[in-house]
């Protein structure tokens, strides 16, 4: 059995709920010819806000899109400078997988191709020691993990992991998780808390963590959900880039989206809501029947509310934190791994390590030219913020020297290298929806609730936290809220 990744990881859970709830219902946007033709203003040109724009446009709305930015797409940016031969990095959204529908389905609607990933052979950096993954029954060469534990790591996975998703539920269900007593327990620990407590070793979490990324202080909860409805087999990226999605959302809106609109005030007034933004021409003011708040909760929180939100959604917009994140991409001569002295290395995810570089993700098999590669540094939570801590020169400094001990002929490769910090940035404060041990549980129905004519959308109001397919998800799912609203 091969080391696990997001794209084994408890497959076989994965498709059972797929085939148990179906594929979710397709919006029903343009196919209602008596929608009214009402004004809905759209807070944020990420997906979730082009998609609910562009099918509420589609079922007859007036749409405006408010977006903060020079760019759509939010948190898919895919950055092509100073990268040569059309060389292109994802600084944010990466994979898509067949199981993710609403991602899918779109692709398809505009035409887009998918690329899938190349795999191959991962080495480990694990303790200070390099390998690969024994073979022949020889043990894992892990001095923290138990005996047993070293004879056979993947034997614990229905122990230490499996056994986190019979405590879900119906993750479907109108009243998950509340209504599910069984998730309470999952609500108050971390990730790495609940393996410890079905017994894991430390050094089992953390080669557990190695290959998924430092996802240790995450809420359980949250953690099984999302693995449940995320997983899937084939990992694929969109042919030349995954900006290539959004903007085909925003050639459709064409001048319904206004860049450099940052919204400063929402309140609500009689039979709808008006919004304040400023641009380059100073504040102005925007009527609305409905809106649709497709910003991340940071920025949000800059902005004055006067629109009588409930208790809940108040104390969400206080509380809720966004993960840590960072990649550091170099662009190298040749894919030198596939002549590692261990053995030809490949596949996404190319090194599982528990050092501070976190994983080494490999996207050469995404780019146009045959023979350069592109690698990169995957940093989660405080791999990410200590990383961001050290400047701009010192942290690149850093991440060449540790490139070059984890992947020997790294020295001499580079040809270019970028970098994104997503918790610097100002319009996102973080790279997804960080729900602490306890507060799933109150949190997920207050993301999702609307506030009179106020929607909110968002991949963290969906159980795909951190994907696009979340985003997607989300925004059909205030659609069909505004159209049953005003049919009813």
């Amino acid at each position: 059995m091969s080391a696990i990744d997001r794209r084994s990881f408890l497959l076989t859970a994965g498709a059972a709920a797929v085939t148990a709830t179906g594929v979710l219902p397709a919006t029903a946007a343009g196919s209602s010819g008596s929608a009214p033709r009402q004004r809905v203003v759209v807070l944020g040109a990420g997906l979730a806000g082009l998609s609910s724009a562009y099918n509420l446009m589609k079922a007859g709305y007036d749409v405006t899109v408010l977006e903060g930015q020079d760019r759509p797409g939010g948190r898919v940016l895919t950055v092509r400078e100073p990268f040569r031969k059309g060389g292109h990095a994802e600084m944010g959204a990466t994979r898509i997988f067949e199981t993710h529908e609403y991602t899918q389905r779109y692709v398809r609607h505009f035409g887009l191709e998918l690329r899938p990933y190349d795999e191959g052979q991962r080495a480990f950096f694990l303790e200070g020691k390099r390998f690969l993954a024994p073979t022949g029954g020889k043990p894992w060469p892990v001095a923290g993990m138990t005996p047993a534990e070293r004879a056979d790591p993947f034997a614990f996975f229905p122990q230490y992991v499996e056994s986190g998703f019979e405590k879900l539920g119906d993750v479907h269900a109108a009243n998950w998780p509340g209504g599910f007593p069984a998730t309470a327990e999952l609500d108050g620990l971390t990730f790495a808390g609940y393996m410890r407590r079905q017994g894991a070793s430390q050094a089992w979490v953390d080669w557990f963590l190695a290959q998924n990324g430092n996802l240790a202080r995450i809420n359980a909860l949250a953690a099984f959900a999302e693995e449940l409805v995320a997983s899937g087999n084939t990992v694929t990226s969109i042919e030349g880039g995954n900006d290539k999605l959004p903007k085909a959302f925003a050639k459709a809106l064409g001048g319904r989206i206004k860049y450099r609109s940052k919204v400063v005030r929402i309140a609500t007034k009689q039979h709808g809501v008006r919004i304040n933004y400023v641009d380059q021409w100073g504040l102005h003011e925007l009527d609305a029947d409905r809106v649709v708040c497709a910003l991340p909760i940071p920025p949000l929180r800059k902005v004055v509310l006067q629109a009588g939100f409930s208790a809940p959604k108040m104390e969400l917009i206080k509380r809720l934190k966004y993960l840590p994140a960072a990649r550091i991409y170099f662009q190298t001569k040749s894919r030198f791994w596939t002549k590692d002295p261990l053995g030809p290395l490949g596949g996404l995810n190319l090194v599982a390590t528990d050092t501070p570089v976190g994983r080494i993700w490999n996207t050469s098999s995404q780019q146009d030219d045959p023979a350069l590669g592109m690698i990169h540094s995957y940093l989660l939570d405080t791999d990410a913020t200590d990383f961001a801590a050290r400047g701009p020169f010192r942290r690149t400094e850093e991440k060449r020297r540790q490139f070059a001990q984890l992947l020997p002929g790294f020295k001499g490769q580079e040809v270019a290298v970028a970098s994104k910090i997503w918790q610097d940035d100002p319009w996102v404060g973080g790279v997804t929806a960080h729900v602490q041990p306890g507060d799933l549980q109150w949190s997920f129905p207050a993301m999702r609730r609307a506030e009179g004519r106020i929607h909110f959308a968002g991949e963290h109001t969906s159980l795909w936290i951190a994907w696009m397919n979340g985003a997607l998800e989300s925004a059909d799912r205030v659609v069909g809220e505004i159209l049953h609203a005003d049919q009813h």
